[in-house]
């Protein structure tokens, strides 16, 4: 007999994770630092950032696809309490494209053209059973898989090669080829970033019904606004390699409280209180010479002293909801209507 609220699973916990890049000088590049992240059974966590701030970077790192000149440095990976970091590759092999998949950004450009879309959507099922399927059984999977995709021909689809499809139906195949072996975890990096609007929502639609059907646990990498508010549960903003705030959808959206957060909203259209814009000053910073203290700080108009020197660590502002920023307390509450 249950006494109290269920507990939630926890399926991934990432811990004070460094991921670093050299550029051909030797000069460091401290993509992440010191990222902890939380994503329970079932749940979607957005994560919301700029361009070049260590999304990607962040996913590749889970998955253990950081290769030369990047490194994982520091940090660990927990998958339902395993550490992906540390596990040999033969192990974790059996785990990447099986229990967690990934769907890349750009999805014409990760399909191989000497492939048709047979070969292309099976690849990870053919890698993790141990069924030795003929042909003509691999098609059949592969016609009933594209047509959970709503591909509207799925046989004649299972022929055609990269160059036949176009960008929508190129993201729908990878979908069917990330989620054919049922994973535990999604994750979607930037899965609408080259595809014009229509087709866009056709594919976070599709993602999210996946995620229904599939009883999915998935990471939504983005830097749009309004797609992680749609698909989201959780929502983590990275700037400069960072988390600053982490929290539930609606505290995030109704009650920003990081200077970096609530000037997204105020630079975005759709977002700022009764259409008065107002741009975030100042550029992002380079990786290579990464400001001291708050990351942030010299756009930040609320800057004192302190956020100059000193690192703020995500800390609990109320249940739930997180905050890296020395002056919290003292932000004007952001102002919707």
């Amino acid at each position: 007999m249950s006494n109290g609220k269920e507990k939630k699973e926890l399926i991934l916990e990432v811990k004070d994770l460094h991921t670093y890049f050299t550029d051909r000088n030797d000069k460091l590049w401290k993509i992440l630092e010191g990222v902890n992240l939380k994503i329970y059974k079932g749940e979607t966590l957005g994560i919301l950032g700029p361009t070049g701030t260590g999304k990607s970077v962040l996913a590749r790192s889970i998955l253990r696809l950081i290769d030369y000149p990047g490194k994982i440095v520091k940090g660990q990976v927990l998958f339902k309490g395993k550490d992906l970091l540390t596990i040999e590759e033969e192990i974790f092999n059996k785990i990447r494209g099986k229990e967690i998949a990934l769907v890349m950004q750009n999805a014409p450009g990760a399909i191989d053209p000497l492939r048709d879309m047979t070969y292309t959507t099976s690849q990870p099922y053919r890698e993790h059973t141990e069924e030795d399927l003929v042909r003509s059984e691999i098609k059949l999977l592969v016609i009933s898989q594209l047509g959970k995709v709503a591909l509207p021909e799925p046989i004649e689809t299972s022929d055609k090669f990269a160059h036949e499809l176009s960008g929508g139906e190129s993201q729908r195949v990878k979908i069917a080829s990330a989620v054919i072996n049922n994973p535990t975890l999604l994750i979607a990096d930037e899965p609408v970033s080259n595809l014009d609007a229509t087709v866009a929502r056709q594919i976070l639609n599709l993602l999210h019904e996946m995620k229904e059907k599939f009883k999915l646990t998935m990471i939504l990498i983005a830097h749009n606004l309004g797609i992680l508010a749609e698909l989201s549960d959780k929502i983590a903003i990275l700037y400069a390699g960072k988390i600053l705030e982490y929290s539930n959808v609606d505290s995030i959206f109704y009650d920003p409280r990081h200077p970096f957060t609530q000037g997204l909203f105020y630079a975005t259209p759709s977002m700022a209180p009764r259409g008065r814009l107002k741009p975030i000053p100042g550029k992002e910073p380079d990786p290579r010479s990464f400001p001291t203290g708050c990351r942030f700080h010299p756009r930040c108009e609320y800057a004192i002293e302190k956020c100059k020197s000193d690192v703020p660590e995500l800390e609990e502002y109320k249940e739930g909801h997180f905050v890296a920023c020395w002056r919290v307390k003292e932000i004007p509450v952001y102002e919707k209507e």
